[in-house]
């Protein structure tokens, strides 16, 4: 006789927080948790696995590892010191300067890769030393560079909202338009907050000179990398490919450019790069089948469903409902991986959300960005461990100096809610709402 759906709830709760907690890599606790409740609940094994492999075959999915091959070959271009020297040469002359080129560089970074954990590897293993040569603790570099990575998954592209994308059938380029302005936010705001501890703490000026018999060269390749997000954004916008044919055009220019305009891209650069795009979609792909199996289960015994149900009860209003569920998120993206979250969570909410008139890319671009705080938030944000592996700092140490930033985060969210204009202005231009 299978078990009451309560007490499956509970007991699959209570072990896959358990397995979390062991460190055990997520797609597979998800997994060993959605066997057992098949056993529990006496489903079929075959019927699981099914909407495992239903749930890959989606056509958008495709985007993902395109956009995670392009990245991975801008990154073998070596294009991330013309960045940075970039970022020097136009803000890294003020007081506070190569804090200041750390978040434009990822700014700049953001419109390539598209992935927070690659900002902070590239950007912190040069950028980091870097800072503590003109004096800047390194921790507070560190930190820093964890904060600023959070802009890489929300500028597009952007893996996160692709899937997301996916998940829910909203247009992917309407969200890469409405991500935008607050990615652009997200960095000012850090900005304005390195000028202000720069000013009270009498951070240094970056003084070390660069030849201008090489500046032309260095906007020439910067001008080139940066033409990538122009194509994706321009061909997805003006209706000339796909989002996945954009990511496919996006690695063919990208071996374009690195092979043959810089000279910087070999052949085993094109096999580390498809090696590593290889691994990282498999790792993704796992969490998302598993994902998928879990949240038809939690659909089949209408558990979503009866939560909202239960939040529509409380009365709240769009803004309200926007808030509660901000808060639900920041706790959920602190030890669920935000593929899996967006799967379990992004359909019945998305159904709530608009049911009561918020906009799908407001509340698609709210969503992801709050999720993304999980990877700066301890004990399992993994930007954190990135930045502590690249400056040999204790992650404890990291996430004490990264709490002002991490407030600076919120007010940005909380701006992205109250302020339904920071995510629709731009759609509304380029008549995507």
């Amino acid at each position: 006789m299978a078990l009451g759906t309560n007490v499956i709830l509970v007991i699959a709760l209570v072990v896959l927080l358990a397995l979390i907690f062991l460190r055990m890599e997520i797609a597979f606790a998800m997994g060993i948790v959605t066997y057992l409740w098949l056993i529990a609940a006496e489903e079929s094994i075959l019927t699981g696995f099914q909407r495992l492999f239903g749930g890959l075959d989606n056509f958008t999915l495709l985007a993902i590892p395109f956009f995670l091959l392009a990245g991975e070959l801008m990154n073998k271009s070596e294009i991330t010191n013309e960045l940075i020297q970039i970022a020097n040469l136009t803000i890294g002359r003020v007081k506070g300067g190569l804090a200041q080129a750390n978040i434009l560089a990822s700014l700049l970074f953001a419109g390539i890769t598209g992935a927070a954990l690659a900002d902070v590897a590239a950007l912190g293993s040069i950028l980091v030393p870097a800072m503590e040569e003109e004096g800047y603790d390194t921790d507070f570099s560190a930190a820093l560079t964890a904060a600023s990575s959070l802009v890489g998954p929300i500028i597009p592209p952007s893996i996160i909202i692709v899937l997301y994308g996916a998940i829910t059938n909203t247009s992917i380029g309407g969200l890469f338009v409405a991500a935008i302005g607050p990615g652009l936010l997200l960095g000012v705001t850090l900005m304005l907050q390195v000028a202000y501890f720069a000013r009270r703490d009498d951070m240094p000026r970056y003084e070390t000179s660069i030849d201008r018999s090489n500046v032309p060269s260095l906007l020439g390749k910067a001008a080139l990398a940066m033409t990538m997000p122009i194509i994706i954004l321009g061909g997805i916008v003006g209706g000339v490919f796909t989002p996945t044919e954009a990511a496919a055009v996006a690695c063919v220019y990208a071996v374009i450019i690195g092979m043959f305009i810089f000279g910087t891209l070999s052949l085993q650069g094109i096999y580390d790069s498809l090696e590593s795009s290889v691994l990282r979609t498999s790792q993704l792909f796992i969490i998302l089948g598993f994902a998928t199996m879990l949240s038809y289960l939690l659909a089949k015994e209408r558990i979503p469903q009866n939560l909202a149900a239960a939040i529509m009860d409380l009365g709240l209003g769009p803004t309200e409902f926007m808030l509660l569920l901000a808060v639900i998120l920041l706790f959920i993206g602190t030890w669920l991986d935000i593929g899996a979250a967006l799967i379990i969570i992004a359909p019945v909410t998305v159904e709530m959300a608009t049911t009561m008139g918020i906009h799908p890319f407001h509340f698609g671009i709210m969503m992801t960005v709050t999720l993304l705080f999980g990877l700066i938030t301890p004990p399992f944000g993994a930007c954190l461990f990135v930045a502590a592996s690249v400056s040999q700092t204790p992650v404890w140490d990291i996430s004490k100096r990264i709490v002002p930033f991490y407030a600076a985060d919120v007010v940005v969210l909380l701006g992205i809610i109250y302020v339904p204009e920071l995510t629709l202005f731009l759609p509304r231009a380029f008549g995507f709402a």
